[in-house]
């Protein structure tokens, strides 16, 4: 990522400019009830990586349902929020944030859950594929070729084919427990063959 992406990213979230998502991502949300029932059958607690966490909110989500959770963006001002909300609700002993550069940055351990919502850099997909724990989850969403009728200035480079999503996880032979298009944004949860049920301590391969 440009250094003009980081002054750019840092001057929104310093400003009333700053990304409106500031609770769970919905998509996430959406997914509680799989979600707690996974953790609520594991043995030990479970570890989730978000990337291009801003400030926290899916972070947080996370952390009050006992998911150890790391977080990781490249502006150090949204950074410096998520610590401070999830400091104030007693969370950050379960979350890690991490600074860095998605250009070049990628995960060097497994997880049990890994999101990425709204960011989009198709290089970050075989990473994001081996950083999922067998037996473990992924939980993406993010705009599609058809924001460009509202808002044809978006640079289509950040956006979707339709089904794109979808087409990925299905590529991945994973199994594609649920997903949604409307006329800008596709989602999709998917989750890893594997057995989840050994609390975490299969590493990704």
């Amino acid at each position: 990522m440009a250094e003009i992406d980081r002054t750019r990213w840092e001057a929104r979230y310093a400003s009333d400019a700053r990304p409106a998502h500031a609770g769970a991502n919905r998509w996430l949300a959406a997914q509680a009830a799989y979600l707690d029932m996974v953790a609520s059958s594991s043995v030990a607690p479970l570890h989730a990586l978000d990337i291009a966490c801003g400030t926290g909110g899916s972070l947080e989500w996370l952390a009050q349902r006992g998911w150890h959770v790391t977080g990781v963006d490249i502006s150090s001002t949204a950074l410096a929020q998520a610590r401070g909300r999830l400091e104030a609700n007693g969370l950050l002993d379960r979350v890690t944030l991490i600074e860095a550069d998605l250009d070049v940055w990628r995960p060097v351990e497994g997880y049990d859950l890994v999101t990425c919502f709204f960011f989009l850099d198709r290089r970050l997909w075989p990473a994001l594929r081996a950083a999922v724990r067998p037996g473990g989850l992924i939980c993406l969403s993010t705009y599609h070729t058809g924001r460009l009728v509202e808002h044809p200035e978006t640079n289509p480079a950040h956006l979707l084919a339709p089904g794109e999503l979808s087409a990925l996880i299905k590529d991945w032979n994973w199994c594609l427990l649920a997903a949604r298009t409307n006329d800008q944004i596709e989602a999709v949860f998917g989750r890893r063959a594997g057995d989840f049920w050994a609390g975490g301590n299969n590493q990704a391969s």
